[in-house]
């Protein structure tokens, strides 16, 4: 007898047409998973990994010359701007055709305008000076040795000069202000004769001799020292000689002290007296050059000049340091512009790199591909997947830079590499880091870096999987 069969629970028919339907999402997360695969080093594909590796470190070595470059060049800019701007005010006041006869109405009203700290009048002239050893033409600044010292870094520059009491001269050490300050004070009298070795009261014949504050380098260049005299000679102020020709006027000065402001043009051109005896001796009586004005913020010169053009009205003009320096700033700025973009070219052959590898990874992985698109995978999908592998290796070669750089930036900084004083007008390499330029620097590279990721990417999500399966 033939057993029964089992009994089967009813199964329900499975209609397809009446499944749920599958929700949509997001595939990033499995685009990750295959790129990261992709860069991931294998034994058979050895030779894809350094380039891979070589394009990561083009685009670090570009990223971090460029941060340490930037910064070295951003540091001459702003030491020179300081230097520039520690010896000559932020804001000058002139007159049309001629000197200002009326010096404190115009001050009062300068004084008066928002964010001026400070001014001073002063008297300009190009002279010559003669030593017993040397002779040079020089520019004298008559200044007033009350004024001028919020206005001007003469003080702070002040390296070498006499005591307080008028009794020897002596080296200034770095933040002494009380000796300058004094020092600038007893610029109004007349300046002792007092050498370097001598320790005893001037006479007062030896107190007669007015006295001028040089550059170190001038004093070099004439041989001189503190307390020694020399010449100044204007070669047209003696008036016209007994043929009608004219003939120069001399006014014997001792050293009286010496300045370093850090800069050549200056150390060895630039010569200070008091506004009196620069007026006595240029004959203007009453009257000065211009009128040199101190501000609180240098980045607001252009509101206060106008405003002091205002008050004033003709015939003054005013002009800030940007207009008196702009082609040295601008082609301080333009060889800054230049320089990064020569650098920047090491980022782009990084970049052509990275072409480079993803287009092997294209011939290479033909057959994933092929697969990933026979099983519904789209363009676009295929498009982003070699885009991450290039933007990967793009922030890693960025990231990677931008600490490289930042570190050589610090080491540079704490090592004051030192410079040749004859050829630059700073004794050390001024690096300067400037958050803003850090980050222009590394999204720059990264974009770069994207951008070459576009073609590559491009032509893998053209591939056809039936030609790439073909002799599979």
């Amino acid at each position: 007898m033939k057993a029964p069969e089992p009994e089967h629970p009813t199964q329900p028919d499975l209609r397809f047409d009446q499944l749920p339907p599958v929700p949509d999402g997001s595939s990033l997360g499995a685009e990750w998973w295959i790129a990261w695969g992709h860069l991931k080093s294998k034994k058979s594909e050895a030779f894809l990994s350094i380039v891979t590796v070589l394009s990561i470190v083009g685009v670090m070595a570009g990223v971090a010359l460029l941060n340490m470059v930037i910064s070295v060049m951003t540091g001459f800019e702003l030491d020179l701007r300081d230097k520039i701007l520690g010896a000559n005010a932020h804001v000058v006041v002139f007159r049309y055709g001629g000197v200002l006869n009326d010096p404190d109405d115009a001050l009062a009203e300068i004084e008066a305008v928002r964010g001026v700290s400070a001014a001073s009048p002063f008297v300009y002239s190009e002279l010559m000076i003669k030593s017993d050893r040397a002779s040079t033409g020089i520019i004298v600044k008559g200044v007033d040795p009350v004024r001028t010292g919020p206005v001007t870094h003469v003080m702070g520059d002040l390296v070498e000069g006499y005591t307080p009491d008028l009794s020897a001269a002596v080296t200034y050490e770095a933040g002494d202000a009380a000796s300058r300050e004094a020092f600038m004070g007893n610029m109004v009298k007349d300046f002792p004769a007092v050498g370097l070795t001598r320790s005893a009261i001037p006479t007062d014949m030896e107190r007669a001799l007015p006295g001028m504050i040089v550059g170190t380098e001038l004093r070099d260049q004439l041989g001189v020292r503190v307390g020694d005299q020399v010449q100044l000679i204007n070669p047209l102020g003696g008036g016209a000689g007994p043929m009608g020709m004219p003939t120069p006027s001399v006014r014997t000065v001792r050293i009286a002290g010496v300045f370093d402001s850090g800069m050549y043009e200056y150390d060895t051109k630039w010569t200070y007296l008091s506004n009196a005896l620069a007026q006595d001796f240029l004959k203007l009586g009453d009257a000065v050059t211009g009128i040199e004005v101190r501000v609180d913020d240098i980045d607001d010169v252009d509101r206060i000049t106008a405003e002091i053009d205002e008050r004033l009205q003709y015939p003054y003009y005013a002009r800030h340091w940007k207009n008196l320096n702009a082609k040295l700033f601008a082609a301080l700025q333009l060889e800054k512009w230049v320089m990064g973009l020569l650098l920047n070219m090491i980022v782009v052959n990084a970049g052509l790199l990275i072409i480079t590898t993803l287009f092997m990874l294209v011939i290479t992985k033909g057959r994933e591909i092929a697969i990933l698109k026979a099983m519904g995978a789209s363009n676009g999908a295929i498009n982003r997947i070699f885009m991450m592998e290039g933007s990967v290796i793009g922030l890693a070669g960025t990231v990677a830079g931008t600490i490289l750089g930042l570190a050589g930036c610090a080491f540079l900084d704490g090592y004051q590499y030192p410079l040749e004083t004859d050829v630059y007008y700073l004794d050390t390499l001024p690096v300067v880091v400037e958050p803003a330029t850090v980050v222009t620097i590394a999204v720059s590279a990264f974009v770069t870096c994207f951008l070459c990721t576009i073609y590559p990417a491009w032509r893998a999500a053209r591939v056809d999987p039936v030609e790439a399966l073909r002799y599979e």
